[in-house]
């Protein structure tokens, strides 16, 4: 009987056939719902096999145990969240002024988390491994690389020595209130406004032309007024 190949890191099977991975993302969507409505420790696989309309056995040929199971639905998540900031990048939304990037960027930040069961199955419920710290931080750290381009574009008053720390902020501070507004469903619209508010003012500043270039510049038209005042 041909065997799944594993991955050393997760201790996941790998499908080898298209109708397998088919079989272990629907076991990964059945597993994010029960997570998320259950929490990580009274989740059962049992539970998840009949969600998923599947035998635990099917679910054990992919996953040898629970956590297994539980990184991999936040690895289908991180998947889900780049190929949602690709489009997001793509789009014409970089063509407008970047307060309204910045609105119209968290609004859509919001509705995708919202919509997204791996999301809360992770984060809300606050059962976070290590493989699930070491990918996230990845992946903000590439969001924060790929911004600095936006705020090169749209800030002018940015040094460029200060784009990485920025971006870097901006990303966490936004990931951070993502977590706590999904925890807080009631307060999600205010605590999201609030985060708006919060980048505008943060950012704000860097929009206009840096001060130390503003005096040079200053001095450029002193000299030269000087310089036309000599030849008269």
């Amino acid at each position: 009987m041909k065997q799944h190949p594993r991955n050393r890191a997760s201790g996941r099977r790998i499908p080898t056939q298209a109708r397998a991975r088919e079989r272990a993302q629907r076991i990964i969507d059945a597993a994010s719902h029960v997570f998320a409505e259950a929490g990580f420790e009274a989740a059962t696989m049992e539970g998840i096999a009949e969600r998923a309309e599947t035998s635990i056995g099917s679910i054990y040929q992919f996953f040898p145990n629970k956590l297994a199971l539980f990184n991999a639905l936040a690895r289908s998540y991180h998947e889900k969240l780049r190929g949602f900031f690709d489009v997001l990048l793509g789009g014409p939304l970089l063509e407008q002024p970047w307060t309204d990037i910045l609105d119209h960027g968290i609004d859509a930040f919001a509705l995708f988390h919202e919509q997204e069961v791996g999301f809360r199955a992770v984060w809300v419920g606050l059962q976070v491994t290590p493989e699930i710290i070491v990918e996230g931080e990845a992946i903000n750290r590439e969001f924060a690389k790929r911004i600095e381009a936006v705020l090169e574009a749209k800030l002018g008053g940015l040094p460029a020595s200060m784009r990485p720390v920025v971006a870097t902020m901006t990303v966490e501070i936004l990931t951070a209130m993502l977590i706590v507004s999904a925890r807080r469903p009631g307060e999600a619209k205010v605590l999201m406004r609030e985060t708006k508010a919060l980048l505008r003012r943060y950012l704000a500043p860097y929009e206009q032309a840096a001060p130390a270039e503003k005096r040079g510049a200053r001095k450029e038209g002193g000299r030269g007024q000087a310089a036309i005042r000599s030849s008269r």
